[in-house]
């Protein structure tokens, strides 16, 4: 298969990412495609909470369309450093802390939990963006604040997700737990509404 029939339109592909997921080329733009299971039981409400994603206010890619019958989403693509591979060279500024506390903020608003592992997020210039399709309903356990922020601070949570990821970060920059707590309060009265 060297391209997608969406809408009418053939979309060349130019990589496969995943199983389910390609960058591909129309007219000399470049997108990335994703393949929902339109058999799945769950379908309809992925689309949903898709849709209340669309809508929240997150930064994230531009939607070209929605292919229903298919299952395809097709997306502008964003060149950028995903913050899995930012970390490892560099520290979190606190324009990104503002930004992802600020999409945190709107998910939340709009009833939604996403999905802040670091391979989720993009950074483009000084722009984050969020470039995973998933989204569900909001529980308040699940929190950015109380699942997932550690994360983003040099913690060795930090280091235990790059260990069962099988990448090596460099250990001398993870900070102790005193530091890394002061850090996260600092951040989180500063940023979290």
């Amino acid at each position: 298969m060297n391209a997608l029939k969406i809408k009418h339109k053939e979309f060349e592909i130019v990589e496969i990412i995943s199983n389910n997921i390609w960058k591909c080329s129309f007219k000399n733009k470049l997108y990335i495609i994703s393949k929902l299971d339109n058999k799945d039981v769950n379908y309809k409400e992925t689309l949903f909470m898709f849709n209340k994603l669309k809508n929240s206010g997150v930064n994230q890619p531009k939607l070209i369309c929605v292919d229903k019958k298919q299952g395809y989403i097709v997306r502008e693509f964003i060149d950028g450093l995903n913050m899995f591979d930012y970390i490892l060279d560099s520290d979190f500024d606190e324009n990104i802390y503002k930004q992802i506390f600020l999409n945190s903020y709107y998910a939340r608003v709009a009833g939604l939990n996403l999905d802040f592992n670091l391979k989720a997020w993009t950074l483009v210039g000084d722009k984050l963006y969020y470039t995973s399709l998933f989204s569900e309903k909001y529980d308040p356990k699940m929190d950015f604040t109380k699942k997932m922020v550690r994360l983003w601070f040099l913690s060795e949570e930090l280091a235990n997700y790059f260990k069962k990821s099988g990448v090596l970060l460099d250990n001398s920059r993870i900070k102790d737990e005193n530091t890394v707590n002061k850090e996260m309060v600092l951040m989180t009265c500063k940023y979290y509404i």
